[in-house]
C-alpha cells in the first residue's frame, strides 16, 4: 500500500512512478496487488500545479515540445493512470488516505466510492475556494480534503471526532502520510498510524543520519518496519 506523494521530491519522479507502475503489473501477474492512494502532490501535477516540480521537467517538456503540463495529461500513460487512483481505500477495516479524514466528512453520508469518485472528477480542476461550500468543495479542498488533511496532527482533536471521520468510511483505524515524522507513529490510542518518514536524500552522507522505515500490518497487528527487516511493535498513544 502506498499513501502519495511520489512526485515532487526531486529529480527521479519519472522513475518511481515507472517503478510503481511496473510493480503494480508484476503484482497482478502473481496474484496480488499494489494499492496506489494518490496525494496531493500528484493532484498538484495533474492539475498543472508545478511549483514545486523539479525544474528538470520544465526542461524535459520543452526538449519534446511541450507544455509541462502535457507531461501528465490524459495523452499520456502516466497521467491517465494516475488520474484513475483513489483518495482513499479500506481494507480489513483500516482506512488507507494521504491527508487524513476530516470529522465532517461524516455529514455528507457518502460511501468510500462515492467519495473517490467526487475527488477524481476534480483531478483536472485547478482549486478555488467557493462562495458556497458543496459536498465536491470540502472534498477537495486543501484544508478538508482527505488528500490535504492534517487535523490529526495540527488539531487538538477528541477521540470522538476521530472516530467519527473513521465511521464514516467504515474503518476502525487509518494510515495516513502527507505530514512528515521522525518514525512510524500510532497517533490517537493506535486509531492514526503516521507513515511519512523523511527519507534521506543521500543515504551515505546526509545528517543527522536517517533510515527509511514502513509499516506492517500483520494479523491486525502493527509493526514499524525497519530499513534492515527488523520488525518492532507498534506503540499506540
Amino acid at each position: 500500500m502506498l499513501v502519495g506523494d511520489f512526485v515532487d521530491r526531486g529529480a527521479s519522479t519519472t522513475q518511481v512512478l515507472w517503478a510503481i507502475y511496473k510493480l503494480e503489473q508484476s503484482a497482478m501477474r502473481a496474484g496480488g496487488r499494489v494499492h496506489y492512494i494518490i496525494g496531493n502532490h500528484e493532484i498538484k501535477n495533474l492539475q498543472g500545479n508545478h511549483q514545486t516540480a523539479n525544474e528538470k521537467y520544465f526542461h524535459i517538456a520543452g526538449i519534446f515540445g511541450k507544455q509541462q503540463l502535457e507531461l501528465f495529461d490524459d495523452r499520456s500513460v502516466l497521467g491517465r493512470w494516475m488520474a484513475s487512483k483513489n483518495v482513499v481505500e479500506v481494507i480489513n477495516d483500516v482506512a488507507f488516505v494521504h491527508g487524513g479524514l476530516h470529522p465532517r466528512i461524516a455529514e455528507f453520508a457518502l460511501s468510500v466510492e462515492e467519495i473517490n469518485e467526487m475527488v477524481r472528477a476534480g483531478y483536472r480542476t485547478p482549486w478555488f475556494t467557493p462562495t458556497t461550500e458543496t459536498t465536491e468543495s470540502f472534498l477537495r479542498s486543501s484544508g478538508t480534503g482527505p488528500a490535504w488533511y492534517r487535523g490529526y496532527f495540527k488539531d487538538d482533536l477528541s477521540t470522538e471526532e476521530v472516530d467519527q471521520g473513521l465511521r464514516a468510511v467504515g474503518a476502525s483505524a487509518v494510515v495516513v502520510g502527507h505530514t512528515l515524522q521522525s518514525a512510524v507513529t500510532a497517533k490517537h490510542d493506535g486509531r492514526v498510524f503516521a507513515i511519512d518518514v523523511r527519507h534521506p536524500k543521500d543515504y551515505l552522507t546526509s545528517f543527522p543520519l536517517r533510515r527509511s522505515e514502513g509499516l506492517l500490518i500483520k494479523d491486525g497487528q502493527y509493526f514499524r518496519l525497519l530499513q534492515n527487516g527488523r520488525v518492532q511493535s507498534m506503540r499506540t498513544r
